[in-house]
């Protein structure tokens, strides 16, 4: 089994037959980049056969993975462990990567539209320019994830924890994002309220209570 400390080249190729196979351990993998998976040949059988594996207790490893640019949409890959793994570029609409964990990942410029990523862990991510138009991380944790310049156009935020969120005064659309029951400091709501303000002209109800 590769360790964080050992990268190893994969092709795109080599990856899908892996998978296929059953292997679960990608640690530290530096796979082809912008490699089209949802376009490969075998995807159709790859979703199959991972909606019927017990992801939960026997996750996808790309802990320290690098898939730069990947061409993922619609995969369905819950409980993934992604820790410090590198997703810049990467197409990921409509995939379902629900309670994975992307502690200090990398998801700069990524295209997340309508993504399932609810109770995610994205603590220190790096959420720059990342489009997450109308997608859903309900319940998830944000603490230190970075969010300058990233597309939050009507993303559900419902429940989740963005204490120590970083940049959010510099995201796009976070009028219309869903921040009710989040958990937040003084600096996160207002700047929330700031953005409410500014773009309705009025103040509107926050937080799921009073405001």
């Amino acid at each position: 089994m590769q360790t964080l400390s050992q990268k190893i080249r994969m092709s795109g190729h080599e990856f899908v037959q892996k998978l296929l196979e059953g292997e679960r351990e990608f640690p530290g993998v530096v796979l082809e980049p912008y490699f089209n998976l949802s376009g490969n040949e075998q995807f159709a059988a790859l979703q199959k056969q991972l909606r019927t594996m017990d992801l939960e207790n026997s996750p996808v490893n790309l802990e320290g993975a690098d898939l730069t640019g990947i061409d993922a949409d619609g995969l369905h890959m819950p409980f993934v462990k992604a820790n410090r793994a590198c997703f810049k570029h990467a197409i990921l609409m409509e995939v379902n990567l629900e309670s994975s964990e992307f502690e200090n990942a990398n998801f700069r410029y990524a295209r997340l539209p309508q993504a399932n990523m609810k109770t995610c862990h994205f603590y220190n991510a790096d959420l720059r320019q990342a489009n997450l138009n109308l997608a859903e991380l309900n319940r998830s944790l944000l603490t230190g994830a970075n969010v300058a310049g990233a597309n939050l156009l009507f993303t559900n935020l419902q429940a989740s924890d963005i204490k120590g969120i970083v940049n959010l005064q510099l995201a796009r659309s976070v009028e219309t994002a869903n921040f009710q029951f989040v958990s937040l400091g003084e600096i996160e709501k207002n700047i929330i309220r700031t953005e409410m303000w500014a773009q309705q002209g009025k103040k509107r109800r926050l937080f799921g209570g009073a405001g």
